[in-house]
C-alpha cells in the first residue's frame, strides 16, 4: 500500500531541519524529500518548494485582503456588485500557483464562497464568478470538499437552467473528482448519475453541457488516487454504462456535425464499455455504423479519427462486435487513416492497438486486415516513430496477434523488414515493451532469446 503524508507533516520536517540543523531552505527541502522517499512515502500531493512562504509580503496581503473583503461584503443584506469583482480577483490569485490556493484556503476562502453560492443562488452575476473562484481554489486541492459543498453542487444541478452556470458547476464537480477517491464515492452516492442522465436526455441539451457532463463521467471512473489501494472505478463505470450508453450513442448521431462534442462522446463511450454486454449495447444502438461513417467522411479531423480508433478497440471486448466491425468494412478505413496520419505517433499507436485487438485470436480478421494493408502500415509506422515506446509496443502486439494463428502471414511482415524493426525496438525500449517485441519475434519465427521468468525449482507451490 502506498504511504502518504499531509502537507503539514512535510512542512514541519522542513522547518525542523532549518531550525534544529541550521540548514538553508533548499537543503532542508532536499533532506526532507530524501527522508520520506527512503521510507516509501509518495510525495506527489506535496508542495515541496515552500512556495507559500516565498510569496512576497504584498502578495500575501493582497490575497488575504481579498478574502477579508468578501467576508465583509457577505455580511450585508443586499448583494453588492463589488462582491462579483472580489471573486474575480480571488480566481486570478488562485490561478497563480498551488501556494496561492493553499493560502486562500487557510484563510477561509472555501467556506466564504460556499456561503455566497448558497445566499445568492438566483443571482447569476455573483454565482458565475463565485463558481469560477471555487473551481480554481479546488483545482489541485480537492480535499476541501465537504458534505455542504456536495449538497450545494447537487442543488445547483437540480435547479439551475442557465447553460453557462450548469457548465461551471459540472466543471467544479470534475475538479473535485480528480485524484480523490473519497470525493468520487461521496459525489456518486449523492445521485450524480441521475442528474447527469437527466441533463444528457434533455431534448434541448446543449453542446457545452454535454461536454462537461461527459468530463464528469470520465472523472468518476478514474483510479488515480495514490492514497487508496482500491477504488470503485469499475463499479461506477458499470452503473453509468447501464444508465447512459444508449443515450450517449444517440447523441453521437445528433451531434455528428460537431467534431468537438462528438469527440467527447466517443471518448466517454470508450471509457464506459468495460464489459461484453456494454459493447453489444453500443453496437445495437448504431455505434459501429457511426464510427464507420466517421472514418470514411471525417478523415481531415485527426483527433476524431484517433478517438474513433480507440472506441473501436474498446468495442472488441465483445467477439461478436469485433467480427461485425470487420464485416462493416473497418479494415481499409483503419489502414487508410494510419497511412494519412503516418507522421502522428499518437494516431499510429491507436491504429496499431486497434488492429491488435481486432486480430486477437481471429485468423479470419487477420487475413482481412492484411489484405487491406495492415502489415505495411504497422511496420512503416514503427519505422517512422522509433523513439516512441507506445508505438513500438502496440505495433509489436499487432504483429504478434496477426501471425500467431496465421503463420502464412509471416512472410509479408518479414519482407517489409519487421525483424530489424523489432530488434531495434528491443534494444531501444527493452524495459518498456520487451514482452511484446519478443512475442512478435517468436511468432514470426525469428531468432530471439526468451527468458524463463520462473522454472518451478527451489520451492514448492502451496
Amino acid at each position: 500500500m502506498v504511504r502518504v503524508i499531509t502537507q503539514e507533516t512535510f512542512d514541519e520536517v522542513v522547518k525542523e531541519n532549518v531550525e534544529e540543523f541550521d540548514m538553508t531552505p533548499e537543503e532542508a527541502i532536499k533532506d526532507a524529500v530524501e527522508q520520506f522517499e527512503a521510507q516509501g512515502v509518495d510525495l506527489s500531493n506535496i508542495v515541496k518548494d515552500l512556495a507559500i512562504n516565498e510569496l512576497q509580503n504584498d502578495e500575501q496581503q493582497s490575497l488575504v485582503q481579498v478574502i477579508t473583503n468578501i467576508r465583509d461584503l457577505l455580511k450585508k443584506e443586499d448583494p453588492s456588485p463589488e462582491l462579483a469583482q472580489q471573486f474575480t480577483i480571488l480566481t486570478d490569485e488562485c490561478n497563480k500557483s498551488l501556494a496561492h490556493k493553499i493560502l486562500a484556503a487557510k484563510n477561509g476562502a472555501y467556506t466564504l464562497t460556499l456561503t455566497a453560492l448558497e445566499k445568492y443562488s438566483s443571482n447569476v452575476d455573483i454565482v458565475s464568478p463565485a463558481l469560477n473562484a471555487i473551481t480554481s481554489l479546488m483545482t489541485g486541492q480537492p480535499d476541501l470538499l465537504n458534505e455542504k459543498g456536495i449538497k450545494l453542487m447537487m442543488d445547483y444541478l437540480d435547479t439551475q437552467s442557465s447553460v453557462a452556470v450548469l457548465g461551471q458547476v459540472l466543471k467544479w464537480t470534475k475538479q473535485c473528482c480528480l485524484k480523490h477517491e473519497k470525493n468520487r464515492q461521496d459525489i456518486f452516492k449523492s445521485n450524480i448519475l441521475g442528474r447527469l442522465e437527466k441533463l444528457l436526455e434533455h431534448e434541448k441539451a446543449s453542446s457545452p453541457v454535454i461536454r462537461h457532463a461527459c468530463a464528469v463521467i470520465r472523472a468518476l471512473v478514474l483510479d488515480d488516487d495514490v492514497r487508496v489501494e482500491y477504488g470503485n472505478a469499475h463499479e461506477h463505470a458499470r452503473m453509468m454504462a447501464q444508465a447512459v450508453l444508449c443515450t450517449l450513442t444517440d447523441l453521437l448521431k445528433k451531434f455528428r456535425g460537431d467534431a468537438e462534442t462528438a469527440s467527447d462522446l466517443i471518448l466517454t463511450l470508450a471509457t464506459l464499455v468495460v464489459r461484453k454486454e456494454f459493447c453489444d449495447k453500443v453496437e445495437e444502438a448504431g455505434g459501429v455504423t457511426f464510427l464507420m461513417d466517421v472514418l470514411a467522411n471525417y478523415s481531415m479531423n485527426e483527433k476524431l479519427i484517433r478517438l474513433s480508433l480507440k472506441l473501436l478497440k474498446a468495442l472488441t471486448g465483445s467477439d461478436d462486435v469485433k467480427d461485425k466491425i470487420i464485416k462493416a468494412g473497418a479494415a481499409p478505413l483503419i489502414t487508410n487513416a494510419m497511412y494519412m496520419y503516418r507522421k502522428s505517433a499518437d494516431l499510429t499507436a491507436a491504429g496499431c492497438a486497434c488492429i491488435a485487438a481486432l486480430s486477437l485470436r481471429s485468423p479470419e480478421n487477420s487475413r482481412v486486415l492484411c489484405a487491406a494493408g495492415a502489415a505495411e502500415v504497422v511496420v512503416e509506422g514503427m519505422k517512422a516513430h522509433p523513439d516512441d515506446a507506445d508505438v513500438q509496443k502496440q505495433g509489436s502486439t499487432a504483429v504478434r496477434n496477426i501471425v500467431s494463428r496465421s503463420r502464412d502471414l509471416c512472410k509479408g511482415f518479414l519482407e517489409l523488414g519487421a525483424e530489424d524493426v523489432l530488434n531495434s525496438a528491443l534494444t531501444k525500449h527493452k524495459g518498456k515493451c520487451e514482452f511484446e517485441v519478443k512475442g512478435a519475434l517468436r511468432d514470426l519465427g525469428c531468432d530471439v532469446k526468451l527468458t524463463e521468468s520462473w522454472s518451478g525449482k527451489h520451492g514448492a507451490l502451496h
